[in-house]
């Protein structure tokens, strides 16, 4: 191969490489509510992670929780059609500065529950953490 071919190449392959790491996940957002004995969790974290033992896989999606509402939007993975096991870290809002925890006061220990999530729903998912 010549200079040019090579360089040509070169080019290519790095044009090519970097149009791949830009193109959008296939999948879906969600977003939704997450509630506490009635009232909207202030600060957390919600993880979606496909539920295995009811046969889905791909990628696991978080997003914060603000306000009692959470939105994967800026997430890197999207969630396709299927089970997800949903675990959710709920804290109070009220950080001090003297605190390791930025959110504030914990307030319930970490829960647990399962959804169906699709296209239809995916945009106002509902989650009560039952304590």
């Amino acid at each position: 191969m010549t200079r040019i071919s090579v360089a040509v190449a070169l080019g290519a392959a790095i044009l090519l490489a970097g149009g791949c790491g830009s193109a959008q996940p296939g999948g879906f957002e969600a977003a939704g509510t997450v509630t506490y004995k009635g009232n909207p969790v202030p600060r957390g974290s919600i993880l979606l992670s496909p539920d295995s033992s009811k046969g889905h896989s791909g990628p696991a999606v978080s997003a914060d929780i603000v306000d009692g509402k959470f939105d994967t939007k800026l997430a890197k993975q999207r969630l396709t059609d299927g089970a997800y096991r949903v675990r959710v870290d709920g804290f109070d809002g009220n950080a001090q500065p003297d605190q390791e925890l930025p959110l504030g006061k914990q307030i319930f220990a970490e829960y647990v529950t399962t959804v169906d999530v699709n296209q239809e729903n995916a945009g106002a998912l509902a989650i009560e953490v039952k304590r």
